[in-house]
């Protein structure tokens, strides 16, 4: 069972929950609550937060529909990740290619809009080692 931690600073992190490093080949890594509809913002932190279960994150896969815009690239911490939008994913599913050859599955709650600040959407947390 994966534990969390809630982290000081919930604006520059992302709302994610990852699986125990100790669980063994978890079909899905973790759950992703992203901000906005925008992935040149929501991204980056993402990605930094996964880079840290392993090799660090080179390319990202998600679904077509529900971003505002589709940058084919995002900078991260001065490096840049290839971006890849495609209508016959899920939009509940982010797919994470790493440097190593891995890759990384985290299920994503898509943005609701304005309204979703009224909503109880837990702050970010990452299982901890």
């Amino acid at each position: 069972m994966a534990r969390s931690t809630t982290t000081s600073t919930p604006a520059a992190s992302p709302r994610l929950w990852l699986e125990s490093p100790r669980t063994p080949s978890p079909v899905v890594h973790g759950c992703w609550w992203p901000r906005s509809a925008d992935p040149a913002a929501e991204l980056p932190a993402l990605v930094l937060a996964l880079d840290a279960l392993g090799s660090p994150i080179v390319r990202v896969r998600v679904s077509a529909a529900g971003w505002s815009r589709r940058p084919h690239e995002v900078d991260v911490a001065g490096r840049p990740v290839t971006v890849g939008y495609f209508s016959g994913q899920s939009t509940g599913l982010l797919t994470a290619s790493c440097a190593g050859g891995g890759a990384l599955a985290v299920r994503v709650v898509p943005w609701a809009g304005p309204r979703e600040a009224d909503w109880d959407v837990p702050e970010s947390r990452a299982a901890a080692s």
